[in-house]
């Protein structure tokens, strides 16, 4: 995800859909030497193409859900949210880049692996970290993900803003379940929960999606294949027995965004 958005503001400003200044410094090895290709004038746009055959259909709808996300993380905030809650961070940038994250309070969750590499290069990037943003190292299959964000500081009575992006994909049935319902203990009214999702048709072959057996197959070569996906047509129930009401839902051809509210 972090080469996409390296790529994507790469592109010229009357173009590209959003700016990433940290998503470059965040890679390493060859991505970066990637990221770096794409900077370059005329030739860079052979990154993209290369990006578009060797993963299909994956940076465009990355790309598409980044901006999506940016924009309804400013929306949750301009009508009150007061914490931003990024579940399985990754290299996301947002606390970084998004000038409304700047005076509310952040948690970013994930492996701590994946944190202390991501720290290592915002540090080296930004100089000094934040003083907003607190990591919290968990395991949405194994940790106490509710008990590990209160000794963080995260306020169950202040409207949140909680981001799920590009995780429960990968996440067995139960631990998609006990996580929705635990956020539904914490978030307070008003809250707003956005999370993004594979279509399970896409992933059990019900439903015809194009290039949707190569992603797959591209997904489990790393050793982390796609194992839960959602029925929209049953989402809005499914989350309604967990305590959320469902807002909106987007589509991208087979991998769809969720926007959810208490």
């Amino acid at each position: 995800m972090a080469l996409f958005r390296a790529v994507e503001t790469a592109e010229r400003a009357d173009r590209r859909l959003f700016d990433d200044p940290y998503a470059a410094a965040l890679l390493t090895g060859r991505l970066k030497a990637l990221a770096g290709f794409a900077r370059l004038p005329v030739a860079g746009r052979l990154a993209t193409r290369f990006l578009d055959i060797g993963w299909p259909r994956t940076r465009s709808s990355a790309v598409v859900r980044t901006r999506l996300i940016d924009d309804l993380v400013r929306q949750a905030i301009g009508d009150g949210a007061r914490q931003l809650l990024l579940l399985g961070a990754g290299f996301d940038s947002r606390p970084y880049r998004l000038e409304d994250a700047g005076g509310i309070a952040v948690f970013e969750v994930d492996h701590p692996a994946t944190q202390n590499a991501k720290r290592a290069r915002l540090e080296a990037r930004l100089g000094e970290m934040p003083c907003n943003v607190q990591f919290v190292p968990a395991d949405f299959e194994k940790d106490d993900l509710e008990s590990a964000l209160a000794q963080a500081g995260f306020e169950t009575s202040m409207p949140a803003v909680a981001v799920w992006e590009g995780v429960v994909s990968y996440l067995t049935p139960a631990a998609v379940d006990q996580n929705f319902r635990m956020l539904a203990r914490i978030l307070a009214p008003r809250s707003r929960l956005i999370f993004s999702y594979v279509h399970q048709g896409a992933l059990d072959g019900s439903v015809k999606f194009p290039e949707a057996r190569r992603w797959k197959s591209s997904v489990g070569s790393t050793g982390e294949p796609f194992i839960f996906g959602f029925d929209p047509a049953q989402s809005g129930k499914y989350l309604g027995t967990r305590g959320f009401a469902l807002m909106s839902d987007v589509s991208r051809r087979g991998r769809p965004g969720c926007t959810t509210a208490r």
